[in-house]
Order: structure tokens, then C-alpha cells, then sequence
């Protein structure tokens, strides 16, 4: 397998645009990727597009508009980790020595593909557009305790599932509204530092704890958007960077796809095992990483997910919060591009955009967000509803 690097990242902006279609998305996140890696679109050999709504073949038509050019062409579909699936397959294509420079975008246009209004940002998602609630709660059960993590994630609201998440956490462990509202507040400063993220304004403690309740003890602001947004990123082989740019270029150190493992949980042990497997091909422990952009569609998972990727004790992910490990001048900072819950969720661009984010920060773009000292190694991480996890490792 040949080193594969990240050479160049662009995004259209994650939020509600009901006046654009995910072509004129797409065209603009892929037209900033070639820019930042300093090729022509010519250059591209083969597109993987990330992707829930536009429909069939929507990654041709946004490849199509720039450009005929004979290059292979494939949608991906994996639900919230469609992206991340997309840079996976390109990220293959070039280490198996297939293609030498190959694109990863996501493109999703919620608003204009359902010609909704502009709505207030909650909870709704790709995997529960109904309203949070409609269904039986889980009560205070454990999910994984007795029945099977997937069946009872079948039952609920994807918000009420985390919403019985986190009580079970904090009658078990002791995470408190506080932490679940910092993890918000962190999320928000960071997001209000990105230009590209959907909500660009900071919040307060009291103000996240106390918007409105979407389930207890989940507010608005304890859940993501469900937006429109593109990211592109091109992935080249290693010893053929040079003739495109003397930018600084990270190497795809890892990349695991895995999915339901045989006790049904697939969000704590399934992200277990899929970081487990990233870190030994990697060579590295969790111990080394400097930047981690993982899944946070509800704060609760933030802090599941950090005791998943091994970043601290079961039960600890909180008080990680609460000490400002996970803040931008942290040990380990997390979700500096603001994270699902405040940079946005389109879905098929997301895990797509938090590869943009690890390119930028590697190379020291990220303005006011800009991690204070060296990113050497960066994780992203991606689930989805069904059963995925993807885990990618990138060493600068």
C-alpha cells in the first residue's frame, strides 16, 4: 500500500440555503479543494461523493458542471458517516496504486431538496425527521443492559435514545448537567471561530442548559442541526505531491470502516474496537493525539465517545469537560471546527469536513481557532444509524 496524503480542502459553508441546489454546494466545496491543493479540475482521476439526498447520480451532476472529463465516479451512502466513507474509498484508490489523485466530497441540501422553510435549528435528523418524543421512552435502562443495543435504538427518537443515554450516565457515573452543557458552550465558542460553521455565535452555560428542552435533560442546544453544506478534499500519493503544491500535507496514517460487532452496541464498543484497530495500524496510542473531530450530534455522545476512543476511564468523559482537556488550548482538543453540534450536520458532507478541519490545522490555517501548538497526529471519527463507525488517523 502506497502513503497516501491530504493535499488540499474546501468547503461551502454548513446552514440553511434554500435558494441553492447541491450542485451549486458541491461545485463551490470542490472548486476551493483544487484551489487550496493547487490543481485543475482535469487533474482529478476518480470522485467519491458522500451523500443522502440529491438523488441519483447526484455526485455526477456536481461533477458534470465542472467538467467532462471521463474520471470515475461513485456515491457513497452510510448514512451520518456517508463522508467519512467517501474519503475512505478515495483514500484506497490511491494507496492501492489504482489512481494517483482522487477526490472525497459530501454534498447535502436538506432545505432545497424538500423545499422546506427556513426551520429553528434542532434536533431532526437524517435518521428522525418526525418529531423528538413521538416515541416510548427508554426510561432510565440502560441502552445495552438486557435488550440489544440496535433493537432498542429502533424503538425511540434518536433524541430520546441519547436523552436515556445520559441520565444512565449520570445516575451511573455521575456526569452532571454541567458537563453535558459545557460540552455545548465549547462547541459554540469554537464554531463562533470558523467561518464556515453553521452557528457563529458563543453561548453561556446558563444559556445552553437552559434553552428549550427537546428531552430532558437535552435542550436545543445539546443537539445538532440538521443543514445544508458541502466539503470536498483530495487525497494524493505521497511521492506525487510535490508537483501540485510545497504546502505542508498530512498522511492518511489509518483508516477502519466497521460496523455492528456481535454485542449490538454499535456506538460505545463499536467505536472501541474500530479506534483500537486505527491505533495499532497507526502505531500510535490515544495518549499522542493532539486533535480529535469526533461525532457529537447530542453532547452526551461527546462524552461517551471520548471514553470509546480511550481518551480517558469509563465514567471520566465528563470531568475531560469540565477540566478543559478538551478545550482548544487543551491536552486534547476536540471538535475545534465547532463539531456537528455547532459547525453543523448535513450529513454527507460531515465526516468529509472534519478532514478539511485536521488539513487546516496541520498546516496552521485555522486563525483564532488555531490549536497553540504542533498538530502531529489528528483522529476523525464518524457513526451512523444501522451500524457504521470510521475512524481515519492522520500524522503531519
Amino acid at each position: 500500500m502506497r502513503e497516501v496524503v491530504v493535499i488540499g480542502a474546501g468547503l461551502h459553508r454548513y446552514g440553511f440555503f434554500p435558494e441553492k441546489t447541491s450542485v451549486d454546494l458541491g461545485t463551490e466545496a470542490i472548486s476551493r479543494a483544487l484551489q487550496d491543493a493547487g490543481m485543475a479540475w482535469a487533474d482529478i482521476e476518480a470522485a467519491y461523493c458522500g451523500t443522502l439526498q440529491p438523488g441519483v447520480s447526484g455526485g455526477h451532476a456536481i461533477c458534470n458542471r465542472l467538467g467532462f472529463t471521463s474520471l470515475g465516479i461513485t456515491n457513497v451512502e452510510n448514512a451520518s458517516a456517508s463522508g467519512s466513507s467517501a474519503f475512505r474509498e478515495a483514500y484506497l484508490s490511491v494507496a492501492s496504486g489504482e489512481n494517483d489523485v482522487v477526490l472525497a466530497f459530501g454534498v447535502d441540501s436538506i432545505s432545497a431538496q424538500l423545499q422546506l422553510k427556513r426551520p429553528e435549528p434542532g434536533p431532526s435528523g437524517p435518521e428522525n425527521p418526525a418529531a423528538p418524543g413521538s416515541k416510548p421512552s427508554l426510561n432510565e435502562g440502560e441502552p445495552g443492559k438486557g435488550e440489544r443495543v440496535e433493537s432498542k435504538f429502533k424503538k425511540v427518537s434518536p433524541v430520546q435514545f441519547f436523552a436515556d443515554l445520559a441520565h444512565h450516565h449520570m445516575k451511573e457515573y455521575g456526569v452532571t448537567r454541567e458537563q453535558l452543557g459545557l460540552v455545548s458552550v465549547k462547541s459554540h465558542h469554537n464554531a463562533s471561530l470558523n467561518p464556515h460553521a453553521h452557528f457563529q455565535k458563543p453561548c453561556t452555560l446558563e444559556q445552553a442548559n437552559s434553552a428549550r428542552m427537546v428531552a430532558d435533560p437535552l435542550t436545543v442546544l445539546h443537539c445538532c442541526p440538521w443543514d445544508d453544506g458541502a466539503a470536498a478534499v483530495i487525497v494524493c500519493a505521497k511521492e506525487k505531491a510535490g508537483r501540485y503544491t510545497d504546502k505542508p500535507c498530512p498522511t492518511v496514517a489509518a483508516s477502519v470502516n466497521r460496523s455492528t460487532p456481535p454485542d449490538g452496541d454499535f456506538f460505545n464498543t463499536l467505536t472501541r474496537l474500530a479506534a483500537r484497530e486505527a491505533y495499532d495500524k497507526a502505531g500510535i496510542g490515544p495518549e499522542d493525539l493532539d486533535l480529535v473531530e469526533l461525532h457529537d450530534a447530542f453532547t452526551i455522545e461527546e462524552i461517551i465517545y471520548l471514553e470509546s476512543l480511550g481518551l480517558c476511564e469509563t465514567g471520566q468523559g465528563g470531568k475531560l469537560v469540565q477540566d478543559g482537556v478538551t478545550a482548544i488550548t487543551g491536552k486534547h482538543p476536540v471538535n475545534t471546527s465547532g463539531g456537528l453540534i455547532s459547525m453543523g450536520h448535513p450529513v454527507g458532507p460531515t465526516g468529509v469536513g472534519q478532514v478539511a478541519e485536521i488539513l487546516w490545522q496541520m498546516r496552521g490555517q485555522c486563525g483564532a481557532r488555531q490549536i497553540p501548538r504542533p498538530v502531529n497526529w489528528a483522529l476523525a471519527h464518524m457513526v451512523g444509524a444501522g451500524g457504521v463507525c470510521v475512524v481515519h488517523l492522520f500524522r503531519k
